[in-house]
């Protein structure tokens, strides 16, 4: 869900939507170690400039990081007018 936007000066808020259908498969760091990192050093590329937050974060709590992968089957969207 996106965090909406009005139209104009409606009092109304649009909202936008996914839904997502499929399979998830679980990686756990004590497992598959690269695999988590891969995928947290992605995520936080993201969102900081720092190229060793991930890894910096993984050394203090990367026994307890749980990560998932969807893999999509159906994906439907909507557009919610709530007028």
């Amino acid at each position: 869900m996106d965090q909406g936007y009005r139209e104009g000066d409606d009092w109304a808020l649009n909202i936008r939507s996914v839904i997502v259908f499929g399979r998830i498969r679980f990686f756990e760091y004590a497992e598959d170690p690269d695999k988590v990192r891969e995928i947290c050093v992605g995520l936080s590329s993201k969102f900081t400039d720092d190229a060793n937050y991930a890894d910096d974060e993984i050394a203090k709590v990367g026994k307890n990081v749980l990560c998932f992968e969807i893999t999509p089957d159906h994906m439907t969207g909507k557009l919610v007018n709530e007028a």
